[in-house]
């Protein structure tokens, strides 16, 4: 059964919010960032992925699958994707009620408001918004799972400044703190992701069409899976841990 982790964060800007008078606001933004988690969750039960763990922030959540580092990219992809496409048909179901007189013309512009500052934060290219994990999957298509996460942390970097373009400084610092948290953890664990990734091919068992020539574990490619010659014998990636020596 997949768990639910509320980061401190999420926390702190609820009570902010509550204290400076920001109720509704505050509700509204929970209720969509769910709508938007819930995209992610049930694309990923469509696709019979295992959800390990939901993780909301007070940017949005990170849903986590139990394949981890070796999903599918085009599944990976169209999870993450869902994500904002699901945010904006609650959009158009809650403006399909204000047009019947269910929803008021207040609630109806808070809802517009921050369905469109969540989508644009969202579809940011910094770790771990969408926006950057879309990046990520493009660049896993081209580049080496290493190079691709390494381009994606400097693109990361480089966009970080976009979120003071937004209002309420605030709570735009206490989100740009929380966003170089995750980026400095992503940082941190780069050496041992494409352990990770070959590990979780050997523990699970994951096969992949493509088949190549195991040369170095920063030339490993996602959706590719690997051999080399082992005292003689062909073995493959899913068989032995290629990132132990």
């Amino acid at each position: 059964m997949s768990k639910i982790r509320v980061d401190i964060s999420t926390y702190v800007i609820v009570l902010l919010s509550f204290l400076a008078g920001y109720f509704e606001y505050t509700f509204l933004t929970i209720i969509i960032i769910i709508v938007h988690e819930m995209g992610h969750f049930l694309t990923g039960c469509f696709l019979k992925l295992k959800v390990k763990e939901i993780s909301l922030f007070m940017f949005g959540g990170v849903t986590i699958f139990d394949e981890d580092l070796n999903l599918n990219i085009f599944k990976e992809l169209l999870v993450v994707v869902m994500g904002p496409v699901v945010q904006m048909l609650f959009y158009m179901i809650v403006y399909y009620f204000y047009t019947k007189g269910f929803v008021s013309v207040n609630t109806m512009k808070k809802v517009s408001t921050i369905n469109l500052i969540l989508l644009e934060f969202n579809l940011l290219p910094i770790l771990p918004l969408d926006g950057a994990k879309i990046l990520n999957n493009i660049l896993d298509l081209i580049l080496s799972y290493d190079l691709a996460h390494k381009v994606s942390l400097a693109v990361s970097f480089l966009a970080l400044p976009l979120v003071f373009l937004f209002d309420n400084k605030l709570i735009i610092i206490l989100v740009v703190i929380s966003l170089l948290v995750r980026l400095f953890e992503e940082i941190n664990w780069h050496k041992f992701r494409i352990n990770k990734l070959l590990l979780e091919r050997k523990l699970k068992g994951i096969k992949f069409k493509k088949i190549r020539e195991f040369e170095s574990l920063t030339k490993v490619k996602r959706n590719v899976t690997y051999y080399r010659f082992i005292n003689g014998i062909k073995t493959y990636d899913y068989q032995y841990n290629f990132s132990t020596k």
